[in-house]
């Protein structure tokens, strides 16, 4: 939370309070870059309220005080009639409590969330935890470290858990790794094949990061009473390509990303029992944005159909996958290298099994034989497919249908699945068990 008054972001206040944005170094010249805080708490827990989501807040750690983030707190879950603010929150509108169960305390604390050492952080989340007000069981998510960086700041997440010794650990630790070409010359809607592969690669790196800061943490933490967050990620572009001068971080999405999008998704159902959760930081006219819009125009953007198709495994249990599929050799812009040939990840809710599987390929589709293991058998299944005739596809206010899933064909025989993965493609399918 990025202001000065604990209520500052109670827009059904009398009286907003109006801030500079932090981003107006970026902003072009002559655009207003100020923040009026008419969409505050209650604008945003009633979107939450909208789209079925948990709200997730984050204390400003950087510049606030543990009072400021306490009385936050407060405000959004006291019950009515316990105390001053709650009953504030009532009478700007909403008597009942917002009941946010996920804390963040702060947002990069590395970088602009207050340039801080790992250590002076650790010092920082211990004096903003104490005497949290827990109206409920709530779920506190330290800053951790920028995994996109060089070495993926191991030493962040070592610098924490040791200023942590001794005190109760974080229930999650937020790692933000977003795929970087802002260092290249990657365009996001315009490139070619080695630029294509140059994304996903580091987009791949990802299992890697999750992998090494997981043992990290295993070393202060045995028991991993600790598990990830994952609350910042997605292809992040050189700037010169928004969608409109002020939307300084807006950027095209194309197929390239959805691929990405499945990859991570994948990953991230492959690693489920070290993540608490995963959430892509930006929505609309941002990084990886799963929509577009202008005035009265809006689309939704190929990756906002990757998030569709992978909703089935949401509430489902992880299911190991074994995997007879050989490595490819790609070429990234940094010169050859391996992608997986298939990207895949499954789950099952009571008798509905959801396998997805990604194709990174621009060149060859995959045939794809499923075997379930034991006594399982397959009765039934249907499949859907994201992919295009064009790598750089992409949907924009013009043609908003120019990437959308559709019916991919599947076999069903003597309790097996056949079928073919496309290439440059995301599958989804769903099977029926007996």
């Amino acid at each position: 939370m990025a202001t000065t008054g604990a209520m500052a972001l109670a827009s059904r206040c009398a009286g907003l309070e109006r801030i500079t944005n932090y981003w107006q170094r970026q902003m072009p010249k002559g655009t207003d870059a100020t923040e009026t805080n008419q969409f505050g708490i209650h604008e945003f827990m009633r979107l939450c309220r909208l789209v079925g989501a948990q709200p997730y807040v984050a204390a400003n750690v950087g510049s606030g005080t543990p009072k400021e983030f306490h009385d936050w707190v407060s405000y959004c879950n006291a019950p009515a009639g316990t105390l001053s603010l709650a009953d504030e929150r009532a009478a700007n509108g909403d008597r009942e409590p917002f009941g946010v169960q996920y804390w963040g305390v702060g947002n990069e604390s590395w970088g602009c969330g207050g340039t801080m050492r790992p250590g002076e952080y650790a010092t920082q989340y211990r004096q903003f935890v104490t005497q949290f007000p827990a109206y409920h069981t709530p779920f506190l998510v330290a800053t951790g470290p920028r995994g996109h960086s060089a070495d993926g700041d191991i030493a962040w997440t070592a610098g924490f858990f040791e200023g942590m010794r001794g005190s109760r650990p974080p229930d999650g630790f937020s790692v933000h790794y977003y795929t970087d070409l802002r260092p290249t010359r990657v365009k996001a809607g315009d490139f070619n094949a080695s630029e294509w592969y140059e994304v996903l690669l580091r987009g791949a790196r990802l299992e890697k990061v999750i992998g090494d800061h997981w043992s990290e943490m295993g070393k202060f933490d045995a028991q991993h009473r600790t598990r990830l967050v994952i609350d910042e990620w997605g292809v992040w572009y050189p700037p010169g390509e928004e969608i409109a001068p002020g939307y300084i971080l807006s950027q095209p999405i194309t197929l390239r990303d959805a691929v990405h999008t499945g990859m991570a998704f994948d990953i991230y159902n492959r690693h489920a029992e070290k993540i608490a959760m995963a959430n892509v930081a930006q929505t609309i006219n941002c990084i990886h944005s799963l929509f577009l819009a202008r005035g009265d125009q809006f689309c939704r953007t190929p990756a906002y159909h990757i998030f569709d198709m992978y909703r089935p495994h949401m509430g489902a249990r992880q299911v190991p996958i074994a995997m007879n599929a050989p490595e490819r050799s790609v070429t990234g812009i940094g010169g050859a290298a391996r992608l997986p040939a298939l990207s895949s990840s499954a789950s099952i809710h009571e008798r509905r099994l959801t396998l997805t599987l990604t194709n990174p390929s621009l060149d060859d589709a995959v045939a794809a034989r499923v075997r379930l293991a034991g006594q399982a058998r397959a009765t039934e299944a249907r499949a859907t497919v994201l992919t295009h005739t064009d790598m750089r596809a992409t949907n924009t206010f013009a043609r908003p249908d120019e990437v959308k899933p559709a019916a991919l064909a599947v076999r069903v025989e003597a309790g097996s699945l056949e079928f073919s993965v496309p290439k440059q493609a995301v599958v989804a399918v769903e099977i029926q068990i007996a």
